[in-house]
């Protein structure tokens, strides 16, 4: 009776074994409940959260890093609009009277574009800021650490102001929100005109865009600077993130080529002990011997 309860012992506990390589064969995981591995599976935890944080400040980090790029795209637009303005000045000064008109128009347009970049938004937010004492400013945090880790102060930036011209005291603006009629003169503190005889300060020169032009390349200094930090922060976390992902999962993945071997070992065992408890349950004694003396009787 003994051995019959021994070999169900055996039995009972080969089956426990190979039950459960089979579970970590099929999910994948070297631990599957917590008395497996207390101190691995405390560590996986903190390590999945540290995980999570860090993905979520990536995205925020590759957001903000859009938001850059599309305020620089928008910038090199202004500087070629800036650009063309000037080219359209050398032209007018040199032609007829009759083509004077055409520049004229085509000058005050290209005001009107300018005007529409300053309002141009990404998701909602505005790419610009047309006064420099309301500029909102919003802190990206490029470390999974927080408040505590590293960050970088992403406000937008004063278009406006960069195209701005100060005459007798008073700043004014060559972004037109309207094209007007051409050859009419611009009120104060509404865009100017390619030439204008009526009123010298309502002219801009050519001065003027070549400041705009500079104003214009420090804006997008700024930005291309915010840029490539938060390139470097994107390429960190994703770096990070990686590191993460293996240190987890050494802890918590199963070794499959091992698991299947201890599989077989389990059920070899497994079927070996139902072999004998079947036999010591029709003879005890029989059982007994061939363990005994398995020399004889081979």
């Amino acid at each position: 009776m003994a051995a019959s309860y021994r070999n169900m012992q055996y039995l009972n506990q080969s089956k426990s074994l190979m039950d459960k390589s089979l579970q970590r064969i099929s999910s994948g995981k070297r631990i599957l409940s917590p008395g497996d591995d207390p101190g691995g599976l405390a560590f996986s935890m903190r390590l999945q959260n540290e995980l999570t944080v860090n993905n979520a400040v990536q995205s925020a980090v590759g957001n903000a890093k859009s938001f850059t790029e599309v305020q620089d795209s928008a910038l090199k637009s202004a500087g070629d609009i800036l650009t063309e303005m000037s080219a359209l000045q050398s032209k007018y000064a040199g032609s007829t009277t009759a083509d004077k008109a055409i520049y004229a128009g085509q000058f005050r347009e290209l005001q009107v574009q300018l005007g529409g970049l300053a309002s141009e938004k990404l998701n909602g937010v505005s790419l610009f800021s047309a006064d420099s004492g309301h500029q909102s400013a919003t802190t990206i945090y490029t470390s999974s650490q927080g408040a505590s880790g590293s960050s970088i102060t992403l406000g937008n930036l004063d278009y406006a102001e960069g195209l701005s011209i100060a005459t007798g005291g008073t700043d004014r603006s060559f972004l037109a929100t309207s094209a007007g009629a051409v050859g009419s003169v611009p009120s104060t503190g509404e865009a100017l005109s390619i030439n204008s005889t009526a009123n010298a300060d309502h002219m801009i020169s050519s001065t003027d865009i070549n400041n705009a032009i500079e104003q214009i390349a420090s804006l997008r200094a700024k930005s291309g600077g915010k840029s490539s930090v938060l390139g470097f922060a994107s390429d960190y976390l994703a770096t990070k993130s990686v590191s993460l992902e293996a240190a987890n999962s050494r802890i918590m993945d199963a070794d499959i080529a091992e698991e299947t071997l201890n599989y077989s070992k389990y059920s070899l065992q497994y079927q070996a002990g139902a072999a004998a408890l079947a036999q010591s349950n029709l003879s005890m004694e029989v059982v007994l011997d061939l363990l005994k003396f398995p020399s004889i009787r081979s």
